[in-house]
This record gives C-alpha cells, structure tokens and sequence, in this order.
C-alpha cells in the first residue's frame, strides 16, 4: 500500500467538502471496529476509483417513495367511495331536507271564489317517516269550499307512515277573500318522527298567491282633516263585481273613540247598514255623518267592511269580502264660532211657534297671527222662520239671500282681528204661528267666517271656518174639559139642578188637538173631589183608568198625528151637600195633558181649567141649571 501524503487540513474543512462534492465519499470513512483478537481485513476494492463504484443507496429512496405514493392513492379511493356511499345511500340517517312539499295551484285567485290546491308530499329518506301530519294555515276571512258561511282558518291532517321513497298527494280546496292586488302567503308545516327515535323533525314550506279581484269592493270618500265637533262626512261606495247577484249584502263601520253618527241615508242598525241583493256591476252608496271629537293633530281610523249577512234576522257578517280604512286627522280651526239661541249653546236646540227668538254669535282668531279683513256671516233658512221679522242689530241682513252679515263695515274691530280676539254678533227673528207650521217645522243657521291672514311663507292667504246649527220647533197640543148632563154619548140620570143629597151624574168630555209634529204617549190626568165619585162609565178612543187612593182618573190618547185630535169621555156622580147650595160645585179639577213630541225631542205639556157643573155646551142650558137647590 503506497503511503498517504501528509495532509495538513482541518478535519471540518474535510467533512465540509465530502458533504458538498457530488458522488464524493468521505475520505474519513472508519471500517467497522474489528473484533476484539482479530485484524480488520482489507476490502477488494480499496484504492479503486470512486467514479467506477455503483450508486445502490440512491436507487432504494426510490422505491420507498413508490410505494408510499400507491398507498396514499389507494387509501384516497377507498375514502371516496366510502364518501359516495353515505352521500347516495346515506346509511340510516333522516333530513327534513330529504322530504319534500310540494303546492300547485293558482298564483292569481280571484277573492270569494273556491282556490283548487294539490299538496304533493315525497319521503327521500332512506327510512320511513312516522306519524307525519300537515297543517297549512289559511288567510283571516278564508271560508270553506262546501259552506261558505263556515270559517276555515286551518287545514290539519295525519297522513301517518310515509314509506322510502313514497309520495302522497291531497287535494284542497278553500275559499279566500282579500283585497284586490293583495299578497298572501299560506305556511305550511309537515311534522314528523322515525322509528326508534324520540325526536320530531318539522318541515317548513309556503305558498304565495295574490288577490286578483273581490266579489264586492269598497270605496271611502271623506275628507283628511277635519276640526273637533264639526261634522264629518262620508261617501261609501259598494260595488259588485261577482257574475251572480249577491244577496244579503251588510255595510258595517268600526268607528274610532270620539265619533258620533248623526245622520245616514240608508237606516243605520248599530254600526251596520243593509244593502240587500247587488246585481252583477251594481254599485250602492251611502252617506255618513258624524262629529269627530279630540285633540289637535290626533288622528283616527275609521274602517269599513262589506260582506254578506248571516241570515235577514241576523245582519252581523258570515263572509267578509273586503275591509277599506280611512285615516282622519284633528286640527284646530283658524277662527272658531258658535252660535247661542235665547242664550242656549246647546247642539239641539228647541223653539216655541210664534215666538221672538233672539240670537247671537260668537267668534274668536285662534291663530298666533292676526287676521284682517274678518267677515261673519250667517245664513238663515228653514220654513217655521218669518224673514220679513228679522233684524240684525249690528250687521246687516241681506234679504236677497236671507243672510246677517258682520263685517268691518259694520264693526270695525273685524278690520284686523288679533290673536286671541274675539267679537259678538246679535239678530232677532220670530217663527211662523202654529197654523202655518210644516210636519217637520225647523230653521238652519249656517255660519261663514272668513279673513286673510299672513302665512308660513309671508305670502297672504284666506282662512275660514263654517259652523251649522239647526233648531227645531215644538208642537203645540191644546187641552179642552167641559160637562154634559142632557147630551153626549153616556146616559146620565138625576136632578138638574142637582139637589143636595141626591146624586146627580154628569159626563166629563176631554179633547187633545195636536197642532204640529207627531206626540207619543199622550195621557190625560185630572183629580176627583171628595163629593164626586168615578162611576167607571167611558167612551171614545183609549183607555181610562182610576185610582181611588189618589182619586186621579187618567186617559191614554196614544199616538197623535199632525194635526190630529182625541176625545173621550167618563162618567162621574156628584153627590152635593147642603154647604154647597147656591154654588157651581167643581165636578172635575184641573187637567194636565203630557207626551213626546218625536221630531223635537222633547216633553209637550198642555193643560185644562177645572169643570163644574155648568154645562154650557148642552142644548137649552140655562145658568139657573148649574145651582145646587
């Protein structure tokens, strides 16, 4: 073996460069420590080049990373079909989103015809589903298909099992209403379980469809705005749009708090007014009145509903087609006035037939501005007035229109009204006498103010307020009380002239005679005195009663038309003591005459002087005849 050169380099740089030469080997090599006794052969291929010695530790990295890359491979293919698997066959889990519910039917209903739905419900779950129900709930107002008088707010059914794989079809039909071009959505809802499973799955699902047209429809007519107290109109419209005649047709209103009705062109029952049968295209309307009362800028809602009845005896609505509303604000009136009668401020206010009624009239700018250029003016109309009697005492009356008017003409205060100012206006007027009265005697002032007042924009503009009073004249029922003894319709017997001691019997006459409106509850009252007595003898129309505690006798005329009159007559026996000769004695005290005058309103009251024995409306009387002997 020749022998190495000396090498004075470091063993790192040597290590250094074995690691960095390509296919060198470390000239540091040690042969593996020899047996302890034995030498270490030398190898065969010591000193050979290094270049000529095959590279086998390269060629076994090779191979390793093969076959860690075919097992990585295989083991991906594996984990995919096992993914496949649960993807398609899912084992034995179940998902709502495995069921499926599927709605036909129309997207466009027209209201109050019958809707035709099909419900399609598929299990794709790879187990059956148990106790499975369906709710789908309905629209307020929806109606059955068979009777559409009976409400159907749900329809609810268990279908129970659903097998793998298995569908089940159900067909529903319903009666909707809404309004025209209105959005509805119907909730579904399928609830469900599995076999060896406590929990319940829910399935959700909707169904929208809109409104095309209602069998009948509402319109509302009124104003926005509207000030506290005053009245308040509204024009109501129903129209039919159906093919048929709709029959038992019912108008109804929920009025907000506040609102009183005053007035109606069709009979109002409560809230409700009937319309009857529409033929197809028909279109009915009604006007309301009222008074809303409240505060400044409050705001009402007023809702009207249109259906048909549930029978002619009952009016409240078995179907409802559609519901209009309409939103009224409350504002304060530029200018407030009222109107006082003979001192009453009272909205319904009563007048007696040929009398001096003296009124007057107030006002006051409500405002923060002033308001110039203030005219008030009233107007007067009505039959129970005389126009030739009116008089104003500080404004001007306008014959040609029957109209008091006030203004800075006649007071110059009204030139430039200041916040918060007011004035007073006054006129006189008498009613017509009783005989030229109508059946509905009234007279209707209608009150103008109006003045120019500076706006939020410095540009000036005109403000005004209208007021409406109407009063109504009372009837006037005349009350007549004589005796007969020799005529009248009731036999009588006894001295004449009566004699003390000796019974005598006389007939009472009473006579009602109604000059204007129609009286309800027309009676008659009057007292016996101790020596007369009420022997229980009548005649002519009502009814007669006695009290002998109170000795009061009482005559019910009924009803009394315009116009109309009632007699009748009773029986009484007069019995004279010897105290009394030389005398008249009364047979009969005072009468009273009380009833209801139904277009004022108020209480009529007439009455009788007391009747004696003077019969003066018998034939042949003589005064002489009247003296008890």
């Amino acid at each position: 073996m020749p022998q190495r050169p000396e090498d004075d380099t470091s063993s790192l740089e040597r290590a250094r460069a074995s690691l960095y030469a390509p296919g060198a080997v470390s000239r540091d090599a040690r042969s593996p420590l020899a047996t302890e006794g034995k030498r270490a052969l030398p190898h065969a291929w010591e000193g050979a080049s290094l270049s000529a010695l095959p590279s086998h530790r390269g060629g076994r990295h090779i191979r390793l990373a093969g076959i860690f890359f075919v097992a990585a491979f295989l083991f991906f293919l594996v984990s995919l079909a096992g993914v496949g698997y649960f993807f398609y066959y899912g084992g034995n889990s179940v998902s709502v989103d495995q069921v499926v519910i599927d709605m036909q039917g129309p997207t466009m209903i027209a209201g109050g015809d019958t809707a035709p739905l099909s419900l399609t419900i598929t299990n794709k779950n790879p187990v059956a589903i148990e106790h499975a129900t369906i709710e789908i709930d309905f629209p307020d107002g929806t109606r059955s298909a068979t009777d559409v008088r009976s409400a159907y707010p749900r329809y609810t059914e268990e279908i129970g099992t659903l097998a793998s794989g298995a569908s089940v079809t159900r067909s529903i039909k319903a009666v909707m209403f809404g309004g025209a071009g209105q959005s509805l959505s119907l909730p579904i809802s399928l609830s469900y379980s599995t076999s060896g499973s406590n929990a319940v799955f829910v399935k959700k699902s909707s169904y929208a469809f809109t409104i095309s047209s209602t069998p009948l429809s509402i319109s509302v007519d009124t104003r926005t705005e509207t000030v506290s107290g005053k009245p308040l109109t509204f024009l109501l419209s129903v129209r039919s749009n159906a093919t048929a005649p709709i029959s038992d047709v019912v108008l109804t209103g929920t009025f907000p708090f506040g609102f009183s009705v005053t007035s109606s062109s069709l009979p109002l029952h409560g809230s409700s007014v009937s319309l009857g049968t529409l033929q197809p295209g028909a279109v009915k309307s009604v006007t309301l009145t009222g008074t809303l009362t409240g505060q400044d800028k409050e705001k009402r809602v007023f809702r009207f509903t249109v259906g048909t009845a549930k029978s002619e005896q009952d009016q409240s609505l078995a179907v409802t087609y559609m519901t209009q509303e309409a939103t009224v604000a409350i504002t304060a009136p530029f200018i407030n006035a009222s109107i006082s009668i003979n001192g009453d401020t009272r909205e319904n206010v009563v007048v007696s037939p040929g009398s001096t009624q003296n009124v007057s009239v107030s006002y006051v700018n409500t405002l923060l501005t002033n308001i110039t250029n203030a005219t008030v003016a009233i107007t007067v109309s009505g039959s129970a007035i005389d126009y030739e009697s009116i008089s104003a005492q500080s404004g001007f009356y306008r014959s040609s229109d029957h109209t008091i008017v006030f203004s800075r003409d006649t007071d110059s205060a009204l030139a430039t009204l200041a916040p918060g100012a007011s004035g007073i206006g006054a006129f006189t007027f008498s009613t017509m006498p009783v005989g030229a009265l109508g059946s509905s005697p009234t007279i209707t002032f209608t009150i103008s103010v109006s003045g120019t007042r500076v706006g939020q924009t410095n540009v000036p503009e005109q403000v005004s307020a209208f007021v409406t009073k109407t009063a109504r004249v009372a009837t006037v029922v005349s009350l007549s009380a004589f005796a007969l003894h020799s005529s009248g319709s009731l036999k009588t017997s006894g001295p004449i002239p009566p004699r003390a001691d000796t019974p005598t019997t006389y007939t009472i006459v009473w006579n009602v005679q109604n000059r204007g409106s129609a009286v309800a509850g027309g009676t008659v009252s009057a007292t016996l005195p101790g020596y007369v007595s009420y022997t229980g003898t009548t005649a002519g129309i009502g009814s007669f009663s006695y009290n002998s505690e109170s000795r009061a006798v009482t005559w019910s005329t009924g009803e009394l038309a315009q116009n109309a009159s009632a007699q009748g007559a009773f029986q009484v026996a007069l019995t004279p003591s010897t105290s009394q000769r030389g005398s008249a004695p009364e047979l009969v005290k005072g009468a009273s005459f009380s009833g209801y005058d139904r277009f004022a309103g108020v209480p009529v009251t007439a009455t009788a002087d007391p009747v004696t024995t003077e019969t003066t409306r018998d034939p042949g009387y003589i005064p002489a005849n009247s003296t008890v002997q």
